[in-house]
């Protein structure tokens, strides 16, 4: 009897003492622009380690959120079974996105865009309403879509560099011939999945800087004459070389 007393007094005062050290977050979901920071909000999380499923989207370290590039994830904790979500949304937005469809066909693309501005056998040019973006061209192989390119004002090179950094990782840069490519990655930045490329080159046709959006290869290489951009902006300044200068 008197070491079931015992034993009971010591799990009860256990008990009391598990109380002061209960983790717990007090916060669910955070939302950030690129490159800003968050303290994770709760009680008794000093000893935790934090994993987000998309290292892109946003890192924990010590407790500290830190933004990286636009999209959604969701963070879990190494023990406690605890989670919450991180929300990166941009700031700029110069132009909306073309859908990326990598299955996408003339036939397909006809029918959600309508009949091209211009028409060649190698691509389609709409007219957007966009005056800071006004042209998007598509570029095919045989029938199927091989890049969108978005064709951008020059006196929107600033803005765009901050609309690219915010979404994307910069992977080559060169600021003297206005030329970069960009991953979009997911998963985890020391062993990235990536899904598709974006590089961004002046087109001296218009005098506007061209922003072409490709599948990626699996190369391991990332210019942008192994990513098939060369060539994208190539046939992209030939469907171009008729529409008036931009300004």
């Amino acid at each position: 009897m008197l070491l079931l007393a015992t034993v009971l007094s010591f799990t009860a005062c256990g008990s009391d003492n598990d109380e002061p050290d209960d983790v717990k977050l007090s916060k669910s979901s955070y939302t950030l622009y690129h490159e800003g920071t968050a303290m994770i909000q709760g009680s008794n999380l000093s000893n935790l380690s934090w994993s987000p499923d998309n290292e892109f989207v946003a890192t924990v370290k010590n407790n500290v959120i830190t933004a990286n590039y636009v999209g959604k994830t969701v963070v879990k904790s190494s023990t406690k079974n605890l989670s919450f979500t991180v929300e990166v949304k941009p700031k700029y937005i110069l132009y909306k996105e073309p859908d990326l469809d990598w299955t996408a066909t003339k036939t397909s693309i006809k029918k959600k865009y309508g009949t091209p501005y211009k028409e060649t056998s190698s691509g389609f040019m709409y007219e957007t309403s966009n005056s800071k973006v006004p042209y998007m061209v598509l570029l095919f192989e045989g029938e199927k879509i091989s890049s969108y390119t978005m064709v951008c004002q020059i006196s929107s090179a600033e803005e765009l560099v901050d609309f690219l950094l915010e979404r994307y990782a910069p992977v080559q840069v060169d600021e003297t011939n206005l030329s970069a490519v960009f991953i979009h990655g997911y998963g985890k930045i020391n062993n990235p999945r990536i899904d598709y490329m974006v590089g961004m080159q002046y087109n001296s046709t218009v005098k506007g800087i061209t922003v072409s959006y490709v599948k990626y290869n699996g190369s391991k290489s990332t210019s942008l004459d192994d990513m098939n951009f060369g060539s994208t902006f190539k046939d992209v300044e030939k469907m171009t070389s008729n529409i008036s200068v931009l300004q």
